[in-house]
């Protein structure tokens, strides 16, 4: 067996191939992960794509692929590693292919400064090596009520107005135009889930102020995963897209999205659950995602400096006179759960109480991998 290492641009059919007969065609489904996800399964993103392939045959039999994106995190430029396509032919289970395939992503994200990974999946695999499951969402049903917008609403417009509205989210992938155009294509979400991506743009003449991206169902729902813009336009928008919505349009919105949570009550939006973010997260570089994540605590609560550092098996917060050490599970909980320790120091704990769980990446929209 040869490997673990990128896949070779001669081997990017046979791994197309192997990727879609997994996730694909053994389950009589139409061979088109390539479709869904073509900047990731893609000539471009070779290196990234780390397999195991077999001597006898020269194809790659095991995989795991990530793709490494720039981030703009409040301001501070963070690098993050997208997880996903992870699949081993049946004949090649159980040698144990998938862990040390994991262990060469950690390494391969380290060495190219990646700050935190996003896994698609939970399998015991991720959550062995420390990916957890993190953070809050709440899923809100909306109802159907009279409304009159006071904007213009378009479908599947132009990218041009969602890529100006993306750039000034205060969280956002870096993307650039082209990307954008050939994520909206694919629609890799909507596909995975057997649905129809839409967009709907609020805008008053040429003026874009909103958008939603919603995946329409089979039983005539609709699901909001992505959006950018004016967050009571987002309301006023989401109230529209319902009473068009034949069955329930239910829309996940993560703990940090303050001003949408605090509006949702204004269009009869009832939460049906509290969850996780979906997937695994895992901080890859610990003392630099501190930094960045001091600048956010900074700017927004008027927090002091907080750094970390890794000390033996164990991960180390500084803040002002005060220090606590905690195993990087009970960190990565503490840090995007919000779940605060019984030891932790006071200054701490007023800070964290007020700003805990940090904002994260969430690839369920466009990025989705």
């Amino acid at each position: 067996m040869e490997g673990p290492r990128s896949v070779k641009k001669e081997e990017l059919q046979d791994l197309t191939n192997l990727i879609n007969y997994v996730f694909r065609t053994s389950s009589n489904k139409e061979p088109d992960m390539h479709i869904c996800f073509p900047i990731f399964i893609s000539e471009q993103n070779l290196d990234n794509l780390l397999v195991f392939v077999d001597e006898t045959t020269q194809k790659p039999v095991s995989h795991m692929g990530t793709w490494i994106n720039d981030f703009n995190y409040f301001g501070e430029p963070m690098k993050v590693g997208y997880l996903g396509s992870v699949c081993t032919h049946p004949d090649f289970q159980g040698q144990g292919l998938a862990s040390r395939l994991l262990d060469e992503v950690f390494n391969h994200l380290e060495n190219n400064g990646v700050d935190i990974l996003l896994v698609s999946g939970g399998r015991g695999l991720y959550q062995r090596a420390g990916c957890k499951r993190v953070g809050e969402v709440k899923w809100h049903n909306i109802s159907k009520q009279d409304t009159h917008p006071k904007f213009d609403v378009a479908i599947d417009p132009p990218v041009e107005y969602l890529n100006e509205l993306w750039l000034n989210e205060p969280m956002r992938t870096k993307r650039g135009l082209a990307n954008f155009k050939t994520l909206v294509e694919a629609a890799a979400l909507a596909r995975c889930v057997n649905a129809k991506s839409k967009v709907y743009l609020a805008k008053t003449g040429d003026t874009p102020l909103a958008y939603i991206q919603g995946l329409h169902t089979k039983d005539g729902s609709i699901m909001i995963y992505e959006w950018a813009g004016d967050r009571s336009v987002l309301i006023e928008l989401a109230s529209y897209i319902a009473n068009t919505c034949q069955n329930e349009t239910r829309w996940p919105v993560p703990s940090w999205e303050k001003t949408l949570l605090s509006l949702l009550p204004s269009i009869n939006a009832s939460v049906t659950k509290t969850d996780t973010l979906s997937g695994t997260y895992k901080i890859i570089r610990f003392a630099p995602f501190i930094d960045k994540i001091s600048s956010y605590l900074t700017e927004l609560y008027g927090a002091k400096k907080l750094s970390g550092f890794d000390e033996e098996n164990r991960q180390v917060l500084l803040y002002e006179n005060e220090r606590i050490a905690l195993n990087p599970e009970d960190m990565l909980t503490m840090l995007l759960s919000g779940k605060l320790p019984n030891n932790l120091p006071p200054k701490m704990q007023q800070l964290f109480e007020k700003a805990l769980p940090l904002p994260l990446p969430w690839p369920i929209g466009f990025d989705y991998i």
